[in-house]
């Protein structure tokens, strides 16, 4: 299991910044990670920062681990974001993460145990946009179903998966 947790950032260019998605704590890494990058670019809620050139989203060799035992290099998912609308687009994003690992978590081994961080830059703009699914009430280690006499039976995940499946009100 490869977990390329504890990433850095670095500033892009004039207005620019990146933010760096990195997964951990899945025996599927690299399918996962692809998983993942498939669910961002296809996000309602990015579709305008993606068409405006605000939001790039790339893949590059992770700071923290450069290769698994098998010898396949590790990567992390690469935002590069204007620095303007960084905030809106990293809550957006982000909210589409919790989304993607609530619905990843379904499906987890018993010994998986699914995680996310964005890191934001160290400081400056956007230093504080820095987040993890071990930390965010949000995104805690639940299925994402409802538990209990009244719940009745788990709502499925993903409706739309080829918009991101991140539409309100979504598990």
């Amino acid at each position: 299991m490869a977990d390329g947790t504890n990433t850095g950032v670095r500033e892009q260019g004039q207005g620019k910044t990146e933010l760096r998605i990195s997964l951990g704590g899945t025996h599927t890494r690299r399918d996962d990670l692809e998983a993942l990058h498939t669910w961002l670019e296809n996000a309602s809620v990015l579709e305008g920062a993606l068409e405006r050139g605000d939001l790039t989203l790339e893949r590059a060799d992770s700071y923290t681990q450069t290769e698994t035992m098998s010898g396949e290099l590790i990567q992390d998912i690469i935002l590069v974001v204007s620095v303007e609308v960084a905030r809106s687009v990293s809550e957006n994003v982000w909210r589409s993460v919790e989304t993607w690992l609530r619905n990843r978590r379904r499906f987890a081994d018993p010994e998986e145990t699914p995680r996310v961080t964005l890191d934001g830059p160290a400081q400056g703009p956007g230093s504080d946009l820095s987040r993890d699914t071990d930390t965010d009430p949000g995104a805690g280690p639940d299925t994402g179903r409802a538990t209990g006499p009244d719940a009745g039976p788990p709502e499925p995940g993903g409706r739309n998966p080829t918009r991101g499946g991140d539409e309100p009100g979504e598990v």
